[in-house]
């Protein structure tokens, strides 16, 4: 009996050793390089162990009858609560049933958590707090804190340039992380560059706070909703402002841009409202389809799923449905429809392709997680809701149900999904070098459509040559 607890015992130290790999960084503060930023404070604060169960294996009681994976399939979640903290989960699918494991769990924020993004081994939360606080998953140490905003910090997003791998484009690491756009209650946007986390730029124009923004697949270009009800689109390559849309119509009255995200080839983007749904065409920035939901919305997502595109959107009712987004969405709609017209004509109603029922109260946020290895080529959705559940859903054609649940016991505010092998070093070799590409001219003129037409096609206009160097993220 000694002897097993002593194996016990040595198996635990063994286990936590690697919550102590962290470099004595001290009480150090950086200057940021932009004026009127604050600081970024460095410390040394480590994940709480202490808080996380390792012992509490969680297995899911009951399971829809479904076809087993071949090999076992495992990754990580991690979710922003209201009560201000972060858990990250390990789910194994082997050939009985899911299990749940903890990794961490503590307070990350003196308030609610509201946004989460990921890009290689570095996790971002914001916070109602203020705060934006950076994450190295391969350590699990807190690298910093940034300072800037004055306002809950309602959305981050890393940037994703420069992946044409379908298989890639879900994967939350695999993200070239390059800048980090945040969006917050102040009304402004700021761009980070994450191989120093200095502001790298403002970009100041929204009179109220930013709901949400979004980065083309190109990288050039974002666009942003505010409660101000303006759309606006930033031309990245010069910070500045690209074109500026307003919510018209009778229909909107005093609604403004809850959510927006671009389609996968970035030819259109969407911008969610309270229950309602706007279609725009990117070249020229004109809306050409309204839908109506028959419940609030509550978070929407453009997915490409085993080779189709879906816009999938969590509603009050717990609800997630799923729309063809070339079918439903662009191809039912005169070729050369009136603006005019579509602004004041009433929204349509569309019936979703399927609907997956899991919650018991509202949808929250959403992610996708789809490899051909990690995940054994299985997309696999994760939900959060208000209910506190985190439910994982197989999205394949073939299934089309929940394969797990989670109880966390707390309201869950937002998601982000990886692979488990986010901590092995092995899988971190990949470096981002310096990209000799040239910048855009800045332009005097700022326009809807032209600007923005110019600035996906690459235009380039003749005039002294913006010499800002192109920055990366090296890992080690």
């Amino acid at each position: 009996m000694r002897h097993l607890e002593f194996l016990a015992h040595r198996y635990r130290k063994d286990y936590y050793s690697r919550w102590d790999v962290i470099a004595n960084i001290g009480n150090r503060y950086c200057n940021m390089g932009s004026k009127g930023s604050k600081k970024v404070k460095i410390n040394d604060q480590k994940f709480k162990d202490e808080e996380v169960k390792h012992s509490e294996v969680t297995e899911v009681e009951k399971q829809p009858e479904i076809s087993k994976p071949t090999k076992n399939v495992q990754f990580r979640i991690m979710v922003g609560s209201y009560e201000h903290n972060l858990l990250c989960l390990s789910v194994l699918f082997n050939k009985s049933q899911p299990v749940f494991q903890p990794v961490f769990h503590f307070q990350a924020h003196s308030l609610s958590i509201k946004s989460i993004d990921l890009a290689k081994r570095y996790l971002v939360t914001g916070s109602n707090d203020e705060h934006i606080r950076i994450y190295d998953l391969q350590k699990r140490k807190e690298l910093g804190t940034l300072l800037s905003h004055q306002g809950t910090v309602t959305t981050l997003k890393f940037s994703n340039e420069g992946i044409s791998d379908e298989s890639q484009k879900h994967e939350s690491t695999d993200k070239s992380g390059k800048w980090l756009l945040s969006g917050s209650e102040d009304g402004k946007i700021i761009i980070w560059r994450t191989k120093d986390w200095e502001t790298f730029s403002t970009l100041k124009g929204h009179q109220g706070r930013v709901n949400d923004l979004a980065i083309h697949p190109s990288g050039r270009v974002a666009i942003s909703v505010s409660q101000d009800q303006t759309i606006r689109l930033w031309n990245l390559m010069t910070a500045k402002k690209a074109a500026v849309l307003k919510i018209k119509g009778r229909d909107h009255l005093g609604q403004c841009g809850e959510y927006v995200r671009w389609s996968q080839d970035g030819k259109y983007f969407m911008v969610g409202l309270l229950n309602q749904l706007l279609v725009y065409e990117t070249s020229n920035a004109k809306i050409i389809k309204k839908i109506k939901f028959d419940s609030t919305l509550m978070c929407m997502e453009d997915l490409s799923i085993e080779g189709k595109e879906w816009l999938v959107t969590g509603h009050s009712n717990g609800c997630i449905d799923f729309f063809d987004f070339n079918e439903q969405l662009t191809t039912q709609r005169e070729p050369e429809a009136d603006e005019k017209k579509i602004w004041e004509a009433k929204p349509e109603s569309i019936s979703p392709v399927f609907t997956l029922r899991g919650h018991t109260n509202r949808i929250k946020d959403l992610s996708l997680i789809h490899h051909p290895v990690e995940t054994n080529d299985i997309p696999y959705l994760v939900s959060v809701s208000s209910d506190g559940k985190i439910v994982i859903w197989d999205v394949s054609e073939s299934v089309r149900d929940q394969v797990a649940i989670y109880d966390s016991g707390e309201r869950l505010n937002c998601v982000v999904t990886c692979p488990e092998t986010v901590e092995k070093s092995s899988t971190m070799k990949r470096r981002y070098n310096e990209i000799p590409e040239k910048d855009d001219a800045e332009s005097e003129y700022e326009t809807d459509g032209e600007e923005i037409k110019k600035v996906m096609l690459k235009g380039k206009k003749k005039g002294k040559k913006n010499k800002k160097t192109k920055v990366s993220v090296t890992l080690e």
